[in-house]
């Protein structure tokens, strides 16, 4: 019984650390998972050499990625993290006040934060929250949307962008959660579960956020197109190779506002 119950405390303490303050807690030696409890929010910059390094929270500098959940590109120099404050369209009492979630698209990886879509949204009108966060799925864009939705409010709009629908937060025997994109690579989920997963979270929100305040885009092929209102095409990259650049995101805003347009204003 004592094993069971250390067991117990093992999961409930694991699960509250990383549901609560985003922290992993690894308890043997893994690839790029040092033993301890780390906070799993990292910021990425350039060093003189080109060499992209990170720091956490302290300041510290951190040689593995990851060591994170969820890596930050510094903004203007500065290691603010996420992109919630945009720099023009931050007016609280703005007409509109319009959320986006997603993965590193939404983030706008490699890109000035002025050239992503959430900032093209912005106006005289509309306030603009970028909460994408980098290698994330819907299950974390539902909890992130969860601690800033204001249900009598209604300036609230919701742009959820979902990357592959396998992503999900997932531990392992360990108690080691994984990064979302590695799931897929690293547990026996079938395709079933993983669309249940989705469905779940997409109906989850529908029905108690409001299908009408809520914009779904994709840029997951594999999902069905029913389901959303818009799909994010990378007609272009950034310089990695991998992610949409300025012209996807205009693109992709473009088609945002007509949305909106036909919806809301």
């Amino acid at each position: 019984m004592d094993s069971e119950k250390k067991l117990v405390n093992r999961v409930h303490y694991n699960v509250d650390k990383f549901y609560d303050e985003n922290y992993r807690i690894t308890t043997k030696q893994m690839d790029g998972y040092p033993i301890g409890e780390h906070g799993m929010k990292l910021y990425q910059h350039i060093d003189d050499e080109g060499n992209a390094i990170y720091s956490n929270d302290q300041g510290e500098y951190i040689y593995n990625h990851k060591q994170a959940l969820n890596i930050y590109q510094n903004n203007n120099g500065r290691f603010e993290g996420g992109r919630q404050h945009d720099p023009k369209y931050n007016d609280e009492n703005a007409k509109y006040q319009i959320y986006t979630f997603g993965c590193s698209w939404t983030y706008g990886w490699d890109i000035p934060q002025n050239q992503t879509f959430t900032h093209l949204l912005g106006d005289e009108n509309t306030a603009v929250h970028n909460y994408g966060a980098g290698g994330t799925g819907l299950d974390f864009a539902v909890k992130t949307l969860s601690e800033v939705y204001i249900p009598q409010s209604r300036r609230q709009i919701f742009i959820i962008t979902v990357p592959h629908f396998f992503r999900r937060t997932w531990f392992d025997d360990d108690g080691v959660v994984l990064k979302a994109w590695q799931v897929k690579e690293q547990t026996n989920i079938n395709e079933y579960n993983n669309y249940y997963n989705f469905l779940h979270n997409y109906e989850l929100l529908n029905r108690f956020v409001g299908r009408d305040k809520i914009i779904w885009g994709t840029w997951d092929m594999d999902l069905p197109r029913d389901k959303f209102d818009v799909f994010f095409e990378r007609i272009d990259y950034t310089d990695d190779g991998l992610h949409p650049g300025p012209k996807s995101h205009k693109q992709y805003a473009d088609r945002l506002k007509n949305v909106l347009q036909d919806r809301f204003k």
